[in-house]
């Protein structure tokens, strides 16, 4: 089934979406974003994703600590302007929900998913749920599905083994297997693949890097380190890439990986729109079908357009989609500037 992407309203909308990535942070632009977000509900047919990195910098806390009650403001600051409205809204795993790779990630993405199922509301929920990579499909009226699964499950490199958990998915075959499944139940459907990595960017975890990268590179570690390396910053951004990889960057070998085999499962599937957050900027890119990047919920980082763009900023905003009775797409980027957002693109 081919696929049509239209700019202007066609029958009227059927069902909208709502994308929001890597806003894990009460910060002005966060508490900017989201509701601005929230205003563009349609009720009855609006769904909401937010696409991971949903508590900053290290996931939920464990239970009892300050850590877990901060969280808890977090990901309320995110899902409430929307459920007031009786909106549904699903929650990603992030690489920073999973303790930013470090070796508590099991244990805190249970407890983000423990905490959303705490609620006991069942328009908020987390998908896949528990720590398992399960992909899960999530109906959204009936020209469309959100299949979504846990990427950073994928990349994760410490102990991932969920045994006590039940997951219908255990190994890389297993969600390769279910994903295959899910392609084809939903094969005349407009299916949005979407997970917190996206498999194509012109941002800096896709290797790209703007002038402070290079002058002042340490602010990779800390935000306001500005300590200026002429010539030997410039180091920053190509050892990165080369000698000191880091497997949440898309060079890296298992992140290659991650993409070959999802891909290798999508071929054939002229119906799927991949979408993704962890890049903190908003993109659109079209190559082998579109790729939507939004991960500007809460932070900016450098983003260019680049050979395939065919939209790309910086700034912090979200990502609309419109979907119409025949499956025809409406993508309207939200962008924060001068106090508010706007569309942009």
């Amino acid at each position: 089934m081919m696929c049509s992407f239209a700019a202007a309203a066609q029958s009227g909308v059927a069902q909208r979406l709502i994308l929001i990535g890597d806003a894990g942070e009460i910060n002005h632009q966060q508490t900017t974003v989201v509701p601005d977000a929230a205003a563009r509900v349609l009720p009855g047919i609006t769904t909401v994703f937010y696409l991971g990195d949903n508590i900053y910098p290290r996931g939920m806390g464990l239970p009892g600590t300050a850590a877990s009650v901060k969280g808890q403001a977090v990901l309320r600051s995110q899902f409430e302007p929307f459920r007031t409205r009786q909106t549904p809204v699903y929650f990603l795993p992030g690489n920073h929900d999973w303790d930013r790779m470090g070796k508590h990630g099991l244990e805190k993405i249970k407890a983000q998913s423990d905490f959303i199922s705490s609620q006991k509301d069942s328009g908020l929920k987390m998908i896949p749920a528990n720590g398992c990579p399960d992909p899960v499909a999530i109906p959204i009226g009936k020209e469309s599905v959100v299949i979504a699964y846990d990427s950073e499950w994928w990349l994760f490199p410490h102990n991932k083994v969920n045994a006590d958990t039940g997951c219908q998915c255990d190994t890389e075959t297993d969600v390769l297997d279910k994903l295959a499944v899910l392609f084809f139940e939903h094969k005349d459907k407009l299916i949005f693949l979407t997970s917190h990595h996206p498999f194509r960017s012109y941002g800096v975890h896709g290797g790209k890097y703007n002038w402070k990268d290079h002058l002042f590179p340490l602010t990779a570690i800390n935000k306001n380190m500005y300590l200026p390396l002429p010539g030997l910053g410039s180091f920053y951004p190509l050892l990165r890439k080369s000698v000191f990889l880091n497997a949440e960057d898309i060079a890296h070998p298992q992140y290659q990986h991650l993409i070959k085999s999802v891909e290798t499962v999508a071929a054939g599937f002229t119906n799927i729109i991949k979408v993704a957050g962890h890049e903190h900027g908003l993109q659109l890119i079209k190559d082998d079908g579109l790729q939507i990047v939004s991960g500007a919920g809460a932070k900016s980082t450098y983003t260019k357009k680049g050979t395939a763009s065919l939209f790309a900023d910086a700034r912090q905003g979200f990502v609309v989609v419109d979907i119409y009775q025949d499956k025809a797409a409406d993508i309207q980027f939200y962008v924060y500037a001068g106090g508010k957002t706007a569309l942009t693109y």
